[in-house]
């Protein structure tokens, strides 16, 4: 059986042909424009109150690095006040008119919280004239540069277009760009069209802590077995696909995994985890007879805990493959339709040359290889030694440290300027020091 569903035209159409369409986005971006600067306007008459903002437009909950601040904000000795605002804009009419309802909230606290992290594209912050005395920090959700995003997409189907960038400036008001490595860096200046003095990767991601903290593994682990009763003498292979479509409100699972030819293959020795992507809202059937052996596990909020228990991802442009590379497990590619999918959103390498391979294009040529087990563990050691400057089970102290607490005094992170940060890479130095000053 093959989940599915038919494959949609968006993917294909061309920007003249949504014309009207973003004709009336533009509308509403006008309009929460207005109603993100009323907020705001109101919440400057305030006083800046010393507390952080985390704030995120890709969940009703606060997931990855934007959670693991959170944890760190209260495990302080004296906590720090915080305020999660976490919601997702439903697509038509009721779901914009909701999101105006957000969009008022997030100018207030914009004006009023001298420090905001935010994890993705989040639209208040590119409307407003931030005030002194307030530091805005980006903590991407993908852990590595893989996909195009931002300003690199300007002339693929998938984002921004230049009508909505000449509306709203994207990705404007960061003071801080968190990364995984230098070498994203790059990639990510032309993404957001910032100087290199706006980033670091020298403090880690906040998320990836998670693998150097047994305890919290040991539960996650044991709490994933109990919830999806997985058998102890299997093996887990975690397939979790990239989301298609345009905009993340017609995000969809259009993918080509045969999971009969994979029960076939694989039922006495593996069971399968089916985790879509987050923006995905319709989910698979799956059919009583494979209920055993292929488990639906979207609705576990955490990716990395889910990769803790597994021994194989399988993925086909999936930005997990860097935190999964943290584990030194395999990684096998699903991929079709790579030379589309680079027409249509684009890589920031070489994709089938630069993953930590093998790529298939069937199924049955990946269920032949997971069969066989001959995996290359090296390639992701190598992947993850190049993905990440520092991971050390301390990014989110370092972070809460250099960045949260000299900016609720209206301090600026501490974090070295470029050119010393581009001198210790050159020595040589270890990611590990770099919590030092």
């Amino acid at each position: 059986m093959t989940l599915k569903p038919a494959r949609s035209d968006t993917a294909r159409m061309s920007r003249g042909g949504n014309l009207a369409s973003r004709a009336w986005r533009n509308r509403f971006v006008r309009l929460g424009a207005v109603v993100v600067k009323a907020g705001f306007a109101l919440g400057g008459l305030r006083p800046l109150q010393p507390r952080v903002l985390l704030a995120t437009q890709r969940s009703t909950d606060l997931r990855g690095n934007l959670l693991y601040v959170r944890r760190g904000l209260e495990k302080r000795t004296e906590p720090i006040p915080f305020v999660v605002l976490a919601f997702r804009t439903r697509p038509g009419l009721r779901g914009r008119l909701k999101g105006i309802g957000h969009a008022f909230k997030a100018g207030y606290h914009l004006a009023t919280a001298r420090v905001c992290v935010i994890d993705d594209w989040f639209f208040p912050m590119d409307v407003i004239t931030p005030r002194r005395g307030t530091i805005r920090v980006q903590t991407w959700h993908a852990a590595g540069s893989f996909k195009k995003v931002g300003y690199s997409v300007l002339d693929k189907t998938f984002g921004a277009d230049e009508s909505m960038v000449d509306l709203v400036p994207i990705h404007s008001n960061y003071d801080l760009c968190v990364m995984a490595s230098t070498a994203a860096t790059v990639d990510y200046m032309d993404a957001f069209r910032l100087p290199v003095d706006r980033f670091t990767a020298e403090l880690g991601y906040p998320r990836t802590d998670l693998f150097f903290d047994n305890e919290h593994g040991a539960r996650a682990i044991a709490a994933i077995r109990a919830r999806y009763a997985l058998p102890l003498d299997r093996k887990v292979l975690l397939y979790g696909p990239t989301f298609r479509g345009d905009t993340v409100s017609s995000a969809r699972y259009d993918n080509d995994l045969d999971l009969t030819v994979m029960q076939e293959a694989l039922a006495d020795d593996w069971v399968v985890l089916l985790r879509l992507h987050p923006f995905v809202q319709v989910r698979p059937t799956i059919e009583p007879s494979m209920e055993t052996f292929a488990i639906d596990v979207s609705d576990w909020p955490d990716m990395n805990e889910l990769m803790l228990i597994s021994d194989l991802l399988v993925t086909d442009y999936s930005s997990a493959i860097f935190e999964f590379a943290l584990l030194h497990r395999p990684m096998a590619f699903l991929a079709p339709d790579s030379d589309a999918y680079e027409r249509e959103r684009g890589f920031y390498f070489d994709y089938r040359s630069n993953v930590p391979r093998p790529v298939f294009e069937t199924t049955l040529e990946l269920a032949a290889y997971v069969r066989a087990g001959n995996f290359d563990i090296e390639r992701s050691v190598a992947f993850a030694r190049a993905s990440f400057d520092v991971a050390d089970g301390h990014s989110t102290e370092r972070f809460v440290d250099r960045v949260v607490v000299p900016g609720l005094k209206g301090e600026p992170p501490k974090v070295h300027p470029p050119e010393v940060r581009a001198k210790r890479a050159g020595d040589g130095a270890s990611g590990a020091s770099a919590g030092d000053e």
